[in-house]
C-alpha cells in the first residue's frame, strides 16, 4: 500500500512539473510578441512645437567673418489637415553676435524676430511608428535689428540699423516619440533672408577688411532640440 502511494506521488509530481514546464514555455512568445507589436499611426488635428537651436552663418562671406551665432527659440502650431500633412504659423527670436574672435575690440549684435506661415509633413518612420520624421516650408516676414554698430569717422555714420525683409526657411526635425503625443529629437533649418549683407553698409570695414564684391543673402543655417506635443486625437 505504501509503494502505490509513493507511485501516485511521484507520478503527480511529474505531472505537475510538466505542466507547469508548458506554461512558463507558452508565455515567453507571447510576452515577445507583445514587446515587438508596432504601436498605431496616430494623427492629432493640432501640434504646439518648440525648438531651441543656434544659427551660423552661411553663403556671405563677409557674414561669416563677422557675427556668430548666439541662440534661437521657436514655437509653431501646427493645424494637421490629413495623415501627416498639415499647415501652421510661427514665430522665432534670435540673436547674433560680433566677438572677439571675429572683430578685435568691437562688441555689437543683430537680433531678429520672425512671423511666418509654413506648410509641411510628418512621416512615421521605422517598425514600431515611435519616430516622427517631419519636413516642412516657412515663408514670411523678419525684422532686424543691430545694436552697438560704431563708425571711427562721423562723417560715415552706418548706412541703417534695422531692416525688415521677405524670408523663406526650409526645415526637417525628426522626433523619437516618449507617449503617442509627446517626443523630442532634433531639428535643423536653413533661413535665407531676401535681403543683403554688406559690411560697407555698417562701417565694418573701418575695423577689419572685406571684399566688396560679397554683399550677397544674410543666410544662416540652424540646428539643436526640438519638442514635439500634439491634442485632439483624429479618428
Amino acid at each position: 500500500m505504501n509503494t502505490a502511494r509513493i507511485y501516485l506521488t511521484i507520478i503527480l509530481l511529474s505531472f505537475s512539473s510538466f505542466v507547469c514546464a508548458q506554461e512558463e514555455t507558452l508565455s515567453i512568445p507571447q510576452v515577445a510578441a507583445s514587446e515587438i507589436a508596432p504601436a498605431k499611426k496616430q494623427y492629432f488635428l493640432l501640434s504646439p512645437r518648440v525648438s531651441v537651436t543656434v544659427p551660423h552663418p552661411m553663403g556671405n562671406k563677409s557674414f561669416k567673418k563677422s557675427f556668430v551665432g548666439i541662440y534661437e527659440v521657436s514655437g509653431c502650431l501646427n493645424l494637421m489637415l490629413y495623415k501627416g500633412f498639415f499647415i501652421g504659423a510661427s514665430a522665432k527670436n534670435g540673436l547674433l553676435k560680433i566677438t572677439e574672435n571675429k572683430i578685435a575690440d568691437y562688441n555689437a549684435s543683430m537680433s531678429f524676430n520672425n512671423l511666418a506661415i509654413k506648410a509641411g509633413n510628418d512621416f512615421y518612420i521605422g517598425e514600431k511608428n515611435k519616430t516622427i520624421y517631419s519636413l516642412a516650408l516657412s515663408f514670411g516676414n523678419s525684422w532686424t535689428e543691430y545694436s552697438g554698430i560704431k563708425t571711427k569717422d562721423p562723417k560715415n555714420p552706418p548706412k541703417y540699423n534695422s531692416f525688415n525683409t521677405y524670408y523663406v526657411e526650409p526645415e526637417m526635425n525628426i522626433f523619437f516619440l516618449i507617449e503617442s503625443n509627446f517626443g523630442i529629437g532634433a531639428t535643423l533649418s536653413y533661413t535665407i533672408f531676401d535681403a543683403h549683407f554688406d559690411p560697407y553698409d555698417l562701417a565694418l570695414n573701418e575695423y577689419a577688411k572685406f571684399d566688396r564684391n560679397n554683399a550677397v543673402s544674410t543666410q544662416f543655417i540652424s540646428f539643436g532640440f526640438g519638442f514635439y506635443y500634439s491634442i485632439i486625437k483624429k479618428k
